[in-house]
């Protein structure tokens, strides 16, 4: 008997490895299955051939199996009989062996490319990568403007004189811990210990799916928001002489941390819904902890602008991460015993 095995494809990395490894093994033990299976079928139709009443010659049987399958015998009806039972038999053994090779891979895919360091690593690279670095330049270009320019003293000046009031003070105190470290943190983590909880409820499964997101954005923009508050170098208003303009590591307050830290779960939700009505609320929130810091006369208005530019560079980053995980290559067991590979995708 002669084998002519077909020719393993190399897969990228371990995973495809492993797969082209579990493949060949399981056409190894399905050949050498089926070339058994013809010996002891051919046998025993030879015994009930010689047991006839008339004598029979019947030459040895030669058997050569390649990669297509072909069958050289001397008896073609035994052969054709044969043939039959072992396809039959064959598609059986393919059927259940298949759908084992069809779940080792959806496993490790899922350790691979699902999980929560892996989410995170897609996240940064889509950040550095994948971002709208006009949105970033212009970003970076209005806030130098107006810091080293009177536009941040002048709205400064006319926000404290003419537009804040009472009203004004007791929004400030609603929206202001919004930006909280320990608070947004806290809310965002009960929103992912809620979809941990209650996956199974639509409701608690879209609320895991935000704290999670807003987590991940958090994350990924901390880093960018901790050197462009120490790399601009700016101050608060009122304490120093420089006022707002940029002086490179001299101080932390180039960039609102509270505007980023309240921005963060209100843009998550905006990129988590397809009304616009409900998208435009979210931005709308996503403002509210920059107006209090304007109004408390805690930080320029360049300085809001970049805490919350940066909260959304995170976030459309967080999104792509999300998008790119809208298809999946699958296993795909066809009719005959066809196997392939498919992209499903997800809407």
């Amino acid at each position: 008997m002669v084998e002519v095995l077909p020719k393993a494809q190399d897969g990228r990395g371990a995973h495809g490895q492993r797969k082209a490894r579990k493949r060949l093994l399981i056409w190894q033990r399905h050949q050498a299955f089926r070339s058994a299976l013809y010996g002891v079928l051919l046998t025993v139709l030879g015994g009930c051939a010689s047991l006839e009443r008339e004598p029979v010659s019947v030459q040895p049987n030669r058997v050569a199996v390649s990669g297509n399958n072909h069958i050289r015998t001397s008896s073609q009806g035994q052969a054709k009989i044969a043939d039959e039972l072992v396809t039959a038999v064959s598609r059986d053994l393919l059927q259940e062996t298949e759908p084992l090779v069809s779940e080792q891979l959806i496993v490790d895919r899922s350790l691979l490319d699902e999980g929560p360091l892996a989410n995170i690593g897609n996240d940064y690279r889509h950040y550095y990568t994948g971002s709208d670095f006009r949105f970033a330049c212009m970003a970076l270009g209005t806030a130098a403007a107006f810091a080293h320019t009177d536009v941040d003293e002048g709205f400064r000046e006319w926000w404290q004189q003419d537009v804040r009031s009472n009203a004004w003070d007791d929004f400030s105190h609603f929206a202001k811990p919004l930006g909280d470290g320990y608070i947004s943190i806290a809310i965002i983590s009960a929103g992912a210990a809620v979809g941990w909880l209650a996956d199974e409820s639509a409701w608690g499964s879209a609320t895991g799916e935000w704290g999670r997101r807003s987590l991940r954005a958090l994350a990924v923009g901390a880093p960018p928001l901790l050197f462009v508050q120490a790399a601009t170098g700016a101050a608060r208003p009122g304490e120093t002489s420089a006022e707002s303009d940029w002086v490179p590591f001299q101080d932390t307050n180039g960039a609102s941390g509270h505007t980023f830290m309240g921005a963060v779960p209100f843009l998550v939700a905006a990129d988590m819904t397809d009304s616009v009505l409900l998208s435009g609320l979210c931005y709308t929130g996503s403002l509210m902890c920059g107006v209090s810091r304007i109004n408390d006369d805690d930080h320029y208005l360049s300085q809001v602008i970049l805490g919350w530019c940066l909260a959304k560079m995170a976030t459309d980053a967080v999104a792509k991460t999300q998008e790119a995980k809208s298809y999946e290559v699958v296993p795909l067991n066809g009719a005959g015993g066809v196997t392939g590979i498919g992209l499903e995708f997800r809407r």
